[in-house]
């Protein structure tokens, strides 16, 4: 089973933003980290963006099982059903984690508090994406 924690960050709402994932193996060895610049957009565009670039990258490793770890209350909550999507911007997004979900046997969706020390290690990896430029 993969572990896959994400973050997504702006500066501003909306804002420069940035997203960032870290996969690790069932043994918590870290196997895979990224962060991106996004240019302008909201935080919670950000955030499904960084989930839909892990469930991207995760595909290459080949397992089957995942587990998403994010702090974004409402992108978890909306990918599990719990919320309604009212924004078409969100609804395509989530269209598109739906669609990579669907290419696993199964997806656990984990919100946690930002101070996770993994979810905490993405949003240290965007904010240094955004200092990087100088925003």
């Amino acid at each position: 089973m993969l572990k896959i924690s994400t973050d997504g960050a702006s500066r501003g709402n909306p804002g420069a933003a940035a997203c960032s994932y870290i996969i690790k193996d069932e043994n918590g060895t870290l196997i895979e980290s990224n962060v991106e610049f996004l240019g302008e957009t909201t935080n919670n565009v950000a955030e499904y963006t960084a989930i839909i670039r892990a469930l991207t990258k995760a595909l290459l490793y080949s397992d089957p099982y995942l587990t998403v770890y994010s702090d974004s209350q409402l992108a978890i909550r909306q990918i599990t059903g719990l919320y309604k999507i009212h924004k078409p911007h969100l609804q395509n997004l989530y269209n598109e984690v739906k669609k990579l979900s669907a290419q696993y046997q199964h997806v656990s969706w984990e919100h946690v508090p930002r101070t996770n020390p993994d979810v905490a290690l993405c949003d240290r990896l965007c904010n240094e994406e955004l200092d990087r430029h100088r925003i």
